[in-house]
């Protein structure tokens, strides 16, 4: 196997990004689930926990946005070849992912502007801009509960189509790795000597 050229592979900033902000979510979604269950009394231990989910959430917000940023600026590598389906399926999906890894952590921030609570990163009170409005707090505690399944939808059929071009094996997936491939050198023809 040959080294793939650079021209169909992401960009290393890209594949950084990928792969820090799926890290982020997956711990985000088993978290934003799991710190429910923290009782509220006392309640020190569940604001706490609350604060990192928002503090991790506004990290993945600006994530997304330099990830959009660069991606509008570096084209991405071709797919290869493959059914006009699965080039649109794949398309339509990574369209969803950054559309609701953009909103879930927006509205997750605008419900906790209007919730009446101080919004603190990392510790850290974030100045208020809204004032307490229940409707408006309760509006977009739903769209974020809302996109938190399609968001896992998404993933689950992310990592499906994944797995589908690994035991394919047409090197979609080498297109979002750092690694390069490893160029295998062919053999120097052996001399033929008399014994032979």
């Amino acid at each position: 196997m040959t080294n793939l050229d650079p021209v169909v592979r992401y960009t290393r900033t890209a594949v950084v990004l990928h792969w820090v902000i799926a890290a982020l979510v997956v711990a985000q979604i088993t978290w934003g689930w799991l710190m429910q269950e923290i009782p509220k009394s006392p309640p020190g231990l569940r604001a706490d926990a609350f604060n990192v989910h928002k503090s991790i959430g506004l990290c993945l917000l600006a994530l997304m946005l330099v990830r959009l940023g660069w991606r509008l600026l570096h084209r991405p590598p071709a797919l290869p070849v493959m059914p006009r389906w699965q080039q649109r399926l794949a398309s339509g999906t990574h369209i969803a992912l950054y559309a609701c890894l953009l909103i879930m952590p927006l509205a997750g921030y605008l419900g906790s502007v209007w919730s009446g609570y101080p919004v603190k990163f990392f510790g850290v009170t974030i100045p208020a801009w809204g004032e307490k409005d229940d409707d408006f707090k309760d509006a977009m505690s739903a769209v974020h509960l809302a996109t938190s399944f399609v968001l896992i939808a998404l993933i689950t059929l992310h990592v499906a189509g994944a797995i589908h071009h690994a035991l394919r094996g047409d090197r979609v997936l080498s297109r979002m790795w750092l690694a390069r491939e490893r160029t295998v050198q062919p053999l120097a023809p052996r001399e033929i000597t008399a014994g032979d």
